[in-house]
């Protein structure tokens, strides 16, 4: 009489029953894996604003006729000065929020008198 090698019913429904747990634990922390992505890239960005305004606010300190209209703050009046952009960021424009798709969410909390940019988070 021959032995049949293989695997039993329950053996079976035991390693699908395994796999659906693991599945179940694992798939509710990699859907915010994107989300935290975004964040990390924002944060970036602000890091990447603030250092360029750190630049221009040493620029202007050592040289306050480089650019007239921003001598007396030390300070760019708005992100989407050209002077500051060309000068001190990559492309020459802000960089987009991967969020929102935009850069204003920069521009819009930029303080101007204290060279501020607070940061944000994502809901």
């Amino acid at each position: 009489m021959r032995k049949e090698q293989g695997f039993t019913l329950i053996e079976l429904v035991m390693v699908i029953v395994i796999i659906g747990i693991l599945a179940a634990v694992a798939l509710p922390r990699f859907a915010n894996l994107r989300r935290d992505a975004q964040q990390a890239a924002c944060n970036g960005n602000t890091g990447a604003i603030r250092g360029a305004l750190s630049a221009y606010y040493a620029k202007t300190a050592v040289s306050p006729s480089w650019t007239a209209g921003e001598a007396t703050s030390g300070f760019p009046g708005t992100l989407t000065n050209t002077d500051f952009l060309n000068c001190f960021l990559s492309g020459n424009a802000l960089p987009n929020c991967p969020l929102t798709g935009g850069s204003t969410i920069y521009s819009n909390n930029f303080i101007n008198t204290t060279g501020t940019l607070p940061d944000h988070t994502h809901p």
